[in-house]
């Protein structure tokens, strides 16, 4: 049997850090301050994992117990079932944001665990708050479904308010003071390495909080014959957020007994059978459950439980997001995620009407090929629902654009090994000698679209002030152009012109270069 775990004096220490960090950042925040954060972010990490593995025992020992006796324990078997898919779906959604914050700061290759640019105050701020696109309100509204959800499975009161405290969405006094709520509390003008940092903390309290549930649940289990010191009523739902239209389903239990013995069970004035409650959602918003369970005791009288809950009725939709911005380009492929909240990848389907195509990758991903600049690239989505028939969840316009220009640079190794780009300005004579030629890519920060360089001139005044101009064969500098740049004193100054290159979208003239021999 787990014993109930109370909050670690080192847990204490880090929430106590995290405070005093925030705290600072209404200061210009120092390096030693940020890597600050780094540290906490790594003893966060050793906590998860602890918790992780302790977690991990008790389910091991839920599923020998199943495995013994099925029948009296089924019933807490499929809740713990549920309650590792719904932590583990929030657990993940927080990891992808992390990620995000990480790439929105250091670009695609960047590493969640070691930021380069720690300071970055406007990656969350743009990926929480922006008005277009944010996604504030839909990571809020994941945090507060789960901890309505976890808190069902605690029967403990003082362990149920120390989770939900954890895990509250309400903003502080300070931040009330401030006419702030809890998301720009949290996120605006934050630096990247503390977001990271808290959204690690989060995640912490969610396994922290699968840790009381399954306490509570493993406790259950060994209640026998009422030889319990109390007994709860609860509406264990498989989704609090229903689709209008959908159907709403949830098992009504009774904690802590041996459900060998059926109870009678009534919603609303009126009885159910098999503790299966079965609604069709109609109508938009909260509708509440009230009824009571009611079991035979073994002195012969009935014990009663009432319960009270509710359920939130959506509308139809669906969530579109570009990976590299909210438009689209031709000539290359737009990597996309789609998905709607409460159904998985294999349900949901999507297409374009006309103006290109809609290609799946999997795992929520897919490729979208629009071939019309300045048109709209309209994504339909639908889902398929359990009792197979087909929903449309609505659709999404994109913007149309051709692929920017390229820019021509020339690569070399500086004198420390790191690989650099030079595109305007003074180079060194022998760092061009050793380049050997130019190359062209669309890299400005989102898009990173390679392109050949088919030709380019370059040209040259010479002593005498005559122009010598010289064309390549290809992306090398011939041998006379090489020469040229031999001969050159320092301090002189060329151009290299008439580029063209060839990308997806074809071949292009690109803008000049002038170049400086140092």
């Amino acid at each position: 049997m787990a014993s109930t775990r109370r909050t670690s004096t080192r847990q204490k220490m880090i929430n106590l850090m995290y405070l005093v960090f925030i705290a600072m950042l209404a200061l210009r925040v120092s390096t030693e301050v940020l890597d600050g954060f780094d540290l906490m972010n790594d003893n966060i990490q050793k906590t998860i994992q602890n918790t992780t593995e302790r977690n991990n025992q008790i389910y091991a020992e839920i599923n020998e117990m199943y495995a013994q006796n099925p029948q009296k324990t089924e019933p807490t078997y499929r809740l713990v079932l549920q309650l590792k898919q719904n932590t583990d779906s929030v657990y993940n959604y927080i990891q992808a944001l992390k990620q995000e914050v990480a790439v929105r700061t250091d670009g695609k290759d960047a590493d969640m665990y070691n930021l380069e640019t720690k300071d970055d105050l406007d990656a969350a701020s743009e990926i929480f708050l922006s008005p277009a696109g944010g996604k504030g309100k839909d990571f809020k509204a994941a945090i507060d479904n789960y901890r309505e959800n976890i808190a069902a499975y605690i029967a403990d009161p003082a362990q149920k308010i120390i989770v939900e405290t954890a895990l509250s969405t309400e903003p502080s006094e300070r931040a009330k003071k401030q006419n702030k709520d809890w998301l720009q509390a949290s996120f605006e003008n934050m630096p990247s390495i503390a977001v990271i940092t808290y959204l690690s903390e989060l995640q912490s309290n969610i396994k922290q909080a699968e840790g009381e549930a399954l306490n509570s649940l493993l406790r259950g289990v060994d209640m026998k014959d009422f030889r319990v010191n109390e007994l709860a009523a609860y509406v264990i739902p498989e989704s609090k957020t229903v689709v209008r239209g959908a159907p709403y389903r949830a098992d009504i239990i009774l904690a802590a007994v041996d459900t060998t013995q059926r109870p009678k069970i009534t919603i609303n004035g009126k009885e159910i059978e098999n503790g299966r409650l079965n609604l069709i959602a109609s109508g938009s918003g909260s509708v509440p459950i009230k009824g009571q369970i009611e079991l035979m005791g073994r002195d012969g009288q009935p014990y009663i439980r009432e319960f009270n809950d509710s359920y939130t009725v959506i509308d139809p939709m669906a969530i579109v997001e570009p990976v590299l911005m909210d438009v689209v380009y031709t000539s290359i492929d737009n990597e996309m995620i789609i998905s709607v909240p409460g159904f998985t990848a294999s349900q949901i389907s999507a297409s374009v009407a006309q103006g290109g195509s809609l290609t799946p990758k999997g795992n929520g991903r897919w490729i979208a090929k629009p071939t019309t600049p300045g048109s709209k690239f309209v994504v339909n989505v639908s889902v398929r629902m359990s009792d197979g028939t087909v929903r449309s969840m609505g659709q999404k316009p994109f913007r149309v654009r051709r692929l920017p220009d390229p820019t021509a640079f020339i690569p070399y190794t500086d004198a420390k090994g790191t690989s650099r780009v030079f595109k305007q300005g003074r180079i060194a004579r022998n760092v061009l000698l050793n380049a050997g030629g130019i190359k062209a890519s669309i890299d400005d920060g989102v898009l990173d679209v390679p392109y050949t360089v088919i030709s380019f001139r370059t040209v040259m005044v010479d002593a005498m002030g005559n122009s010598l101009q010289e064309m390549s064969s290809g992306a090398n500098f011939s041998q006379r152009q090489l020469e040229q740049i031999q001969r050159m004193d320092r301090g002189t100054t060329f151009f290299i012109s008439s580029i063209r290159a060839k990308g997806p979208d074809g071949e292009r003239d690109i803008a000049p270069m002038e170049v400086r021999v140092n």
